[in-house]
């Protein structure tokens, strides 16, 4: 009889070992297709029209604000990719050596550069660089191939 309980008890333990994995593998599943999907979304085929702004700074410009200000624009829905970068020199006679500044971002489609445009972030980066900026920014919009 004993023999039999003990059966029963694992058996029992068994299957409900073998539910636990189960659910375990559909929530896992879920959140890989989950994490696809995302990936899909984010692969940078979907956002072909790239903005490139460059920013040349007055000499006593604080450098730092700027850049914290351009990090704030993550935070816009519609805006990608956004890369910000210093100039590096290599000697090269063609580089844009007066533009200390850069930064480039990706978007689906024009409206949705529009609306970026309108953003309150990127109308408060205006007012902060208005004061830091030696010249008006150098822009470069195209189309990826």
């Amino acid at each position: 009889m004993k023999f039999y309980t003990l059966l029963l008890n694992l058996t029992l333990l068994a299957s409900c070992s073998n539910s636990a994995l189960e659910k375990e593998l559909v929530t896992t599943k879920q959140k890989l297709a989950e994490a696809e999907q995302s990936l899909g979304e984010a692969n940078s085929d979907n956002y072909p029209l790239v903005h490139v702004v460059y920013f040349q700074l007055k000499p006593d410009a604080d450098q730092v604000k700027l850049i914290e200000s351009i990090q704030k624009l993550k935070d816009i829905e519609v805006l990608h990719d956004l890369e910000i970068g210093n100039f590096e020199d290599l000697k090269d006679q063609r580089a844009l050596s007066d533009y200390q500044v850069m930064m480039s971002m990706a978007f689906k489609n024009a409206e949705d550069y529009a609306i970026y445009q309108a953003h309150e972030l990127h109308l408060a980066l205006k007012a902060t660089a208005k004061d830091l900026l030696a010249s008006p920014p150098a822009t470069y919009d195209y189309l990826k191939k």
